[in-house]
């Protein structure tokens, strides 16, 4: 128990550590952190896991929702340092919405929200503008959403999923894709 409480508080210590390096900004809306690329590469440089991982998420989105669980596992199994991005608004209804359900399911999960200083409010234009920042020119860009995004110690982008990844499965299962496309960057 005392491994548990101590493990705990040096993963909140980290955090916080690592937010304070990268010089993050609490959304004006809500009590997590509105984020940019620059960000999401500060965050895997300061981690103190050897990879980090984003998942992208939306609460309308049904395939977010069903693949969550298995981002989940994936990262504590492999022990990456694990993001829910959400790309809707800061303000937007959704966002708050997003939020209540993460938690209910992880009341500890680490949820940001795309800055919309840089990406705007618009979900579509939001995502397009930001996949392309992220997504590196040797990987295809597809706007989608409930994507991997995977970063090394060095905040090198490694790898964006896109539903083409999971083709011929069935799309509610993602566990073949992140076996064949994430788990071999570890």
């Amino acid at each position: 128990m005392k491994q548990k409480i101590l493990f705990i508080s040096l993963f909140i210590n980290f955090l916080m550590v690592a937010q304070e390096k990268c010089n993050l900004k609490k959304s004006i809306y809500n009590d997590i952190y509105a984020i940019d690329t620059n960000d999401i590469n500060c965050i895997a440089k300061n981690s103190i896991k050897k990879n980090t991982l984003f998942f992208t998420f939306g609460i309308w989105c049904e395939p977010c929702r069903i693949h969550l669980p298995n981002a989940i596992k994936f990262a504590k199994e492999n022990d990456l340092d694990f993001y829910v991005l959400l790309v809707e608004a800061e303000n937007d209804e959704k966002t708050k919405q997003a939020i209540d359900y993460l938690k209910k399911i992880k009341n500890d999960i680490n949820v940001v929200v795309l800055k919309d200083e840089i990406y705007g409010v618009k979900r579509s234009k939001k995502n397009k503008k930001f996949v392309a920042e992220i997504t590196p020119k040797e990987l295809e860009n597809i706007d989608d959403y409930s994507k991997y995004i995977l970063l090394n110690k060095d905040g090198k982008v490694l790898m964006v999923t896109n539903w083409k990844d999971n083709k011929g499965t069935d799309w509610r299962d993602d566990t073949e894709m992140v076996k064949k496309r994430i788990l071999p960057l570890l």
